[in-house]
C-alpha cells in the first residue's frame, strides 16, 4: 500500500495495527537465534510475581507513558524504544483511539524536542547504515554548540557533554571568534541545561540532556532464563528478598526517572558468585551511557563529573577498612539525596538532581557499618560461588539476547505496591552486619534487652548498669566507657529518669540515684523509695544467680547475697 491511510481504507484498523506490531517487533533483534539447549535452572520460586513477561505487548496506561513521547508542537509520536516518529493515525492505529486519546490527555505526558526527534532518527539511521557510534552527524557550529548564560561552559549537542570553552576553542580554532560573533549563536540561562529522565519539561525551554535508554526490550522470557535465576542465587534463595531485588531493578525502569530511598549491598568473601556480572555488567549494559562502574578512587576525589546525568551505579570496593566510618555519609547522601553538586576541572562547578540508584559490591565481611535503625539497604550475601553449568549457559544468554530479554521482563514485571520507599526485608546477612556494626554499648544493651545478661529489662541504678556493664566488658574484651558517656548513650534508647529518684537500701538507709526506666512494671510508683528499693535489690540478686559478681561492683553498696551473709561496704 502507498501509506497507512490507504491500508486503513481498503483493509481497516485491525490490518493496520498488525502490520505495524510486525514493523516495531522487526526492529527487536528478532534474527537471533534462540538459547541453546543445555543446563536450566530450576523453576523460579516467585513465578508467580512475573506479571505475565512472557506474553505480547499489552498497551496498559503504564506502558504508554513510558514508552512515547509527544513531538513538541506537532502531532506526532516518538517512540523512545525504536526511536521512530510514528504519525498521530499510526499511533491510533497501533494503541487504539481511546488510548491514544486518554495518553494525550495527560499532563505528565512525555515531551521532546520535534528538532531532537528527528536528529535521533537520522542518527539510528546513520548508525545502522556504518556500523558506527551514535553522534557521528557533523552539525554546524552554530546549530552544534550552546552558550550556557552565566558559566563559561559550553553543551555539545553532537558529543552530547557539557565542555569548557577553552575546548570548543581548541576545537573550532579560527571559526571560534565566528562562532562567538554570530547572531546565530544559540544560548540559554546555565540552569536549563537539565537531566530529566521523566522527559515532562517543556523541551521549547529546557535542553534535556536524557535521550532515552540504549537497548531494545526482546520479549522471549527463555532468553534471560538463567540471569532471572541470578537473582535467585544472589539472595540464597530468600522469597522475600528475590521479590524485592526483583521490584528494586525493575520500578526505576518502569518509571523512568524514579529515584529509590533504598540500594542494594551484595558483599559475600566467596568468589564468583555472579553479583558483578548482575549488578555491573548485565545492568550495566540496560542503562548504557547513564549507569557507571566506579572504585574508591572516584568516590573519594574531588572531582566527580563521572556521576553526571546516571540514572544506575555500581560501586565496587568503595570503602578501604581504615577509612570505613569516614565514607557513611556520603554513601547516604548517594542512596537518598535529591540533588548533587557536580564538580568537574576547569569548569564551573553546577547543582544537578540526583536520579542515580545504586547498588554496592564487596569482598569484605563488613564493607562499613549500618545501624539497627538504618533501613536503606538490601543485604545479600551469596553462600557459594556459581556452578560452572549455570555460568556457560549464561554467557549463551548474553551472547544471545538475553540481556534484552531480561530487560523487557523488567519492563513487565509486577510491583504490586512497591515504591521509591518500600523498605527491604530483614535478611540474614543484614542482621549479621548490624551486629557487626554495634559499638560496646549497643551490644551489652541489646544483650540486656534480650535477656542475655541474665537481669530483668526493667527499674535499675545507672550506676549498678554501668557496674555491670564494666565487668560484662572485661569478660568479653570490649571496650568499656566512662559512666557519664555511658548513661548518656544508653539514654537514647532507654528512658531514663529526670532526676534522682529516692530508694531505700537493704538496711533501710535513704539514697538517692538516677534510674533507668526502660519497662517499669505498670503498678510501680516511682514515688515509692520502698518500691524502688526492692527494684533495686532483686536487680542486684539476679546479676549475683546470673554469675556476675555485684560484691565487686564499686557503686553497688548496700547489698547482701541472697540466702544471708554481710553488706556491702557503705
Amino acid at each position: 500500500m502507498a501509506d497507512w491511510n490507504d491500508l486503513h481504507q481498503t483493509r481497516g484498523l485491525d490490518e493496520v495495527r498488525r502490520q505495524l506490531n510486525a514493523a516495531l517487533e522487526a526492529a527487536n533483534d528478532g534474527h537471533l537465534s534462540p538459547v541453546p539447549s543445555g543446563w536450566e535452572p530450576p523453576a523460579p520460586a516467585v513465578a508467580a510475581a512475573s506479571g505475565g513477561a512472557g506474553e505480547g505487548q499489552e498497551w496498559t496506561e503504564v506502558a504508554l507513558h513510558q514508552r512515547f513521547a509527544l513531538l513538541e508542537g506537532e502531532k506526532k509520536v516518538f517512540d523512545l524504544v525504536k526511536r521512530k516518529i510514528i504519525n498521530w493515525g499510526a499511533f491510533e492505529a497501533l494503541v487504539t483511539k481511546a488510548k491514544a486519546r486518554d495518553w494525550l490527555d495527560r499532563d505528565d505526558k512525555k515531551l521532546i524536542d520535534a528538532e531532537e526527534a528527528r536528529h535521533q532518527v537520522a542518527e539510528v539511521k546513520l548508525s545502522h547504515k556504518l556500523k558506527g557510534e551514535r553522534g557521528t552527524i557533523g552539525m554546524a557550529p552554530t546549530e552544534r554548540y550552546v552558550y550556557l548564560d552565566g558559566t563559561q561552559d559550553i553543551w555539545d549537542r553532537q558529543l552530547k557533554q557539557r565542555l569548557p570553552s577553552r575546548a570548543v576553542q581548541l576545537a573550532l580554532g579560527d571559526a571560534w571568534s565566528l562562532w562567538v560573533n554570530s547572531p546565530d549563536r544559540r544560548q540559554v540561562p546555565y540552569d536549563r541545561l537539565v537531566f530529566d529522565p521523566s522527559m515532562t519539561l517543556d523541551p521549547s525551554e529546557y535542553i534535556n540532556t536524557f535521550e532515552g535508554l540504549p537497548l531494545t526490550p526482546i520479549d522471549d522470557p527463555e532468553r534471560c532464563k538463567c540471569i532471572r535465576y541470578l537473582i535467585d542465587w544472589l539472595c540464597s534463595f530468600d522469597k522475600d528478598a528475590m521479590h524485592w531485588l526483583t521490584c528494586w531493578l525493575a520500578y526505576p525502569l518502569q518509571h523512568m526517572g524514579a529515584k529509590l530511598d533504598t540500594a542494594v549491598l551484595a558483599h559475600s568473601t566467596i568468589e564468583g558468585s555472579g553479583k558483578s556480572l548482575l549488578l555491573s555488567d548485565i545492568m550495566g549494559e540496560v542503562y548504557g551511557a547513564y549507569g557507571a562502574t566506579v572504585g574508591q578512587t572516584q568516590l573519594e576525589s574531588n572531582w566527580n563529573q563521572w556521576q553526571e546525568s546516571k540514572l544506575w551505579g555500581v560501586f565496587e570496593e568503595v570503602v578501604s577498612r581504615d577509612q570505613r566510618y569516614n565514607q557513611v555519609g556520603k554513601i547516604k547522601h548517594m542512596i537518598t539525596g535529591k540533588t548533587m553538586q557536580v564538580e568537574a576541572k576547569f569548569m564551573n562547578g553546577w547543582e544537578q538532581a540526583n536520579y542515580m540508584n545504586a547498588a554496592f559490591l564487596s569482598n569484605e565481611i563488613m564493607p562499613w557499618p549500618i545501624s539497627e535503625h538504618d533501613r536503606r539497604m538490601l543485604v545479600i550475601w551469596p553462600e557459594k560461588t556459581l556452578p560452572p553449568e549455570a555460568s556457560k549457559q549464561l554467557g549463551q544468554e548474553l551472547i544471545n539476547g538475553g540481556v534484552a530479554a531480561f530487560y523487557h521482563y523488567l519492563l513487565s514485571y509486577d510491583t504490586g505496591d512497591f515504591d521509591e520507599r518500600t523498605r527491604p526485608p530483614k535478611t540474614k546477612a543484614r542482621e549479621r552486619l548490624v551486629a557487626l556494626s554495634r559499638s560496646a554499648w549497643e551490644n551489652f544493651l541489646v544483650a540486656w534487652r534480650e535477656g542475655l545478661l541474665g537481669v530483668p529489662f526493667t527499674v535499675a541504678r545507672t550506676q549498678d548498669v554501668h557496674d555491670l556493664f564494666l565487668e560484662w566488658c572485661s569478660k568479653n574484651r570490649e571496650h568499656a566507657m566512662s559512666e557519664t558517656k555511658f548513661s548518656l548513650f544508653l539514654s537514647t534508647q532507654v528512658p531514663k529518669s529526670a532526676q534522682q529518684l529516692g530508694w531505700y537500701d537493704m538496711e533501710e538507709r535513704r539514697k538517692r540515684s538516677m534510674f533507668f526506666l526502660p519497662d517499669p512494671p505498670g503498678d510501680l510508683d516511682l514515688s515509692d523509695g520502698k518500691a524502688l528499693g526492692a527494684a533495686v535489690k532483686a536487680f542486684r540478686d539476679a546479676a549475683f544467680e546470673a554469675d556476675w559478681n555485684p560484691l565487686g561492683w564499686d557503686k553497688c553498696k548496700g547489698w547482701m547475697k541472697p540466702m544471708g551473709g554481710s553488706p556491702t561496704d557503705d
